[in-house]
């Protein structure tokens, strides 16, 4: 008896399911149609026909078992790309939608939905203006017009409607597409911008208050510093330059009068420019790098630079204007004022130091004080002499009214004494010419304490005695329109000198000279 081999895709382990089984039953269905076909009597081929036609059945089988693993290989690759699309598409970040070219939503992924706050299936057929606010459809309309009509690609930023929700900025990228009919349609990327839209502003915030900081600081540095205009000029000049291009800037700083540094927050010399170099003395940039710190500085300067130094490692920057004394490299002490404030040099944070020489300045505002102190001296000296002439005036006055009289009353009384007088008559010329002679010596007194006593003699200028003379009397020689020309040499005259008499000397002269000019 023959055995029978069942011929099919099942010899393969086909599945039992329901689709499996009407598979099956049109395959038999196909057999029946085919078999009706055959000869009647199958017995009566011959046994090559029947091995040839049971070969044509196993080829077909074998045929019919690859074809069957390719289709299951193809339906897993298909589950396998839907579901990568669905984890592409529907959980993509961004909102993804098409629409029509009458605006309708024909797709839609999760996220879209998700922004908008429905369904996804509610969104399929809604208009995508409906989610967009009134105030930014406007928006919408134009890049859409665009889009149809140019075919490129359009961006743009609006306001869009979230259910239940408050609005939120979202960014539109749409680019044209057709369906399948050739139908215009374009596909949608919506993004939430929301965040990035607050940062702005916060950012925007942040920058109109620090401009308005900025603004007010500049204007109280202005009022403030409206005193020291004058000795700003050269530094205000360095400033309009820093503005100009790199170029500029680099070769402004090179020919500046004023002496220049960048430097960093430690204090490192990054850039120095000729005139500071010229300032300290030295021959390069490395030398003054090289040089100490402490060796630069007078030792009072070097204690407040080292103070500035610990303000700065803190929150404080220290202040910005400020004077230093410096020791050059000869051992020349200079006075500097300071100017510091922060720049951007190639990119970075430096900061940018200018110093002015203010040792001639310095200089000046010593010799006033100086003149001032002398002039106090002479104004005391001019006081005491004119004391001292006051007494000396009562004193001659004292001695002319009462030392002359007395003279002629002691005469007198001297021709009593040789008369023949009684003896209460000599006795009362005795008491008479003592007590004249009391009053003699208390006049005597009078005049010897009115005289200056002796000084020690001290060597000195006479250019200078006559000088402070000419300063003393200067508006008595003006009122008496006098005109005086004096023309000192250059070399010194030295005298050993009483000061204060030889200058009340020379004020007499010179007053004696305009009486004697006056008619006086």
């Amino acid at each position: 008896m023959t055995k029978k081999k069942q011929i099919g895709p099942g010899s393969a382990g086909a599945a039992s399911t329901g689709s499996g089984k009407a598979l099956r039953r049109r395959a038999e269905d196909i057999f029946r149609e085919k078999a009706a076909g055959m000869p009647e009597n199958l017995e009566a081929l011959s046994p090559e026909e029947v091995r040839q036609t049971l070969h044509e059945l196993q080829v077909y089988q074998i045929e019919l078992e690859m074809q069957n693993e390719e289709l299951r290989r193809a339906q897993a690759e298909l589950d396998a790309s839907r579901t990568r699309y669905f984890d592409l598409y529907d959980l993509a970040p961004a909102g993804y939608c098409t629409v029509s070219e009458k605006g309708l939503i024909l797709e839609a992924n999760l996220t879209a939905a998700n922004m908008l706050g429905v369904a996804r299936s509610a969104l399929v057929r809604r208009r995508l203006t409906s989610f967009i606010l009134p105030e930014d459809r406007d928006i919408y309309y134009r890049r859409r017009k665009l889009l149809f009509e140019t075919g490129a690609p359009q961006m743009c930023e609006m306001r869009m409607v979230k259910k239940d929700a408050a609005p939120f900025w979202a960014r539109i990228d749409a680019t044209a597409a057709q369906d399948a009919d050739g139908a215009p349609m374009c596909r949608v990327v919506m993004s939430d911008i929301t965040a990035c839209k607050q940062a702005e502003a916060e950012l925007q915030q942040a920058h109109d208050e620090l401009e308005h900081r900025v603004t007010k600081r500049t204007e109280a540095l202005r009022r403030a510093n409206k005193e020291r205009r004058t000795d700003v000029i050269n530094r205000k000049r360095v400033e309009e330059m820093l503005h100009r291009t790199e170029g500029n800037f680099r070769r402004s700083l090179d020919d500046s009068p004023l002496g220049i540094r960048i430097v960093t927050i430690e204090g490192e010399t990054i850039y120095a420019n000729r005139a500071i170099l010229d300032i300290y003395g030295y021959d390069s940039v490395e030398e003054l790098r090289t040089t100490p710190i402490k060796n630069r500085y007078t030792p009072q300067s070097y204690a407040e630079f080292k103070i500035r130094m610990e303000k700065r490692k803190g929150d404080d920057d220290g202040p910005s204007e400020y004077e230093i004394s410096i020791v050059r490299k000869n051992g020349e002490i200079r006075h500097l004022q300071v100017f510091r404030k922060e720049v951007l040099w190639d990119g970075e944070k430096k900061f940018q130091v200018i110093y002015q020489d203010i040792t001639e300045r310095k200089r000046a505002e010593k010799e006033v004080v100086e003149t001032l102190q002398q002039l106090q001296e002479t104004r005391d000296m001019l006081i005491q002499f004119e004391k001292h002439a006051a007494v000396g005036r009562l004193a001659a006055g004292v001695a002319h009214e009462i030392l002359n009289p007395a003279s002629i009353i002691s005469s007198r009384l001297q021709f009593l004494e040789k008369e023949n007088l009684s003896e209460p008559a000599r006795e009362n010329v005795r008491v008479s010419r003592e007590q004249l002679q009391r009053i003699v010596k208390i006049s005597r007194d009078l005049l010897q304490s009115s005289a200056k006593k002796p000084r020690v003699l001290v060597g000195g200028d006479l250019r200078r005695v006559i000088e402070v003379g000419l300063q003393m009397t200067e508006r008595r020689i003006r009122e008496d329109h006098v005109q005086v020309e004096y023309n000192p040499p250059l070399e010194v005259i030295p005298v050993k000198m009483e000061r204060d008499r030889l200058v009340k000397m020379m004020v007499n002269l010179l007053l004696n000279a305009c009486d004697a000019m006056t008619g006086n």
